[in-house]
């Protein structure tokens, strides 16, 4: 009976480890996909310059409007800090970043040598299901212009964003996709209030060139349209439309909260 009751013994501590580290798992699991969730909505909130340069992100106030853990505000906050999309700084916290006029045009102008490569792959190589998905982009873009500017925002960086991924290069949409981020810091401190509206065209003939397979073409109307972004960002003109953190992120909770849910079910 002795033998018995500690081989049953065992057996019970054996499942109690298992289930433990199976709810640990779930808990490592549910922790990784807040922080995900977190750098989506932040990383969304400064490409749509719905947080200005500088904003505070109080790790508990934010924890607290998108009602997930510290833990995952924390991590999503170290990795828009490798991103260069925020700065943290010890004993005072979390602010959003601030590129200066030299690192802004560093950033464009690496944009540039990136987003050429992007071209001389895509060039005559598109299937038709991705010059649909391209176009249907530009779709968006025309119908956020007038009625909802962040969102047109966040669409016309959205297509370059799908570009890079349709190149298949993991490397290549790596160092891209920051920079693109870090594009809409340097346009919310640099650019005129006003800078997004040639954006569409410039896309829709972008697209034409890369359907026909026309590589200098592509990559001449591609050059153009950044290098009018890179002049319409460094004017005199400033945005000046600050939001509260609160207010800026109140647009982003409840579709981040739904797609936590989500996550979790």
């Amino acid at each position: 009976m002795k033998a018995l009751k500690s081989a049953l013994d065992r057996r019970s501590r054996a499942t109690d480890y298992v289930l433990l580290a199976v709810r640990t798992k779930d808990d490592m699991a549910s922790r990784k996909n807040e922080a995900n969730l977190v750098y989506d909505m932040l990383t969304r909130a400064i490409i749509e310059q719905a947080l200005a340069p500088e904003t505070k992100l109080p790790e508990e106030a934010i924890s607290k409007q998108l009602n997930v853990s510290r833990h995952a505000v924390r991590s999503a906050l170290q990795m828009l800090a490798a991103d260069e999309l925020v700065e943290i700084k010890q004993n005072k916290g979390a602010t959003v970043a601030k590129p200066s006029v030299e690192q802004g045009r560093d950033i464009l102008r690496m944009r540039m040598e990136l987003e050429d490569v992007v071209i001389r792959t895509l060039a005559g190589k598109l299937t038709a299901a991705q010059v649909e998905e391209l176009r249907n982009s530009v779709k968006l873009e025309h119908e956020y212009l007038e009625k909802d500017p962040a969102s047109y925002k966040g669409q016309t960086s959205s297509f370059h964003r799908t570009l890079a991924r349709m190149t298949n290069s993991k490397l290549l949409s790596k160092y891209l996709e920051p920079l693109l981020t870090q594009s809409s810091l340097v346009f919310y401190i640099y650019g005129r209030p006003h800078w997004t509206k040639c954006n569409s065209d410039e896309h829709t003939e972008i697209i034409d060139a890369l359907e026909i397979g026309n590589i200098d073409r592509a990559q001449s109307i591609m050059r153009m349209h950044l290098e009018a972004i890179y002049e319409r960002a460094f004017s005199d003109d400033k945005i000046s439309d600050i939001k509260s953190l609160h207010d800026a992120l109140d647009k982003y909770t409840q579709v981040g909260n739904s797609a936590l849910r989500k996550a979790n079910a």
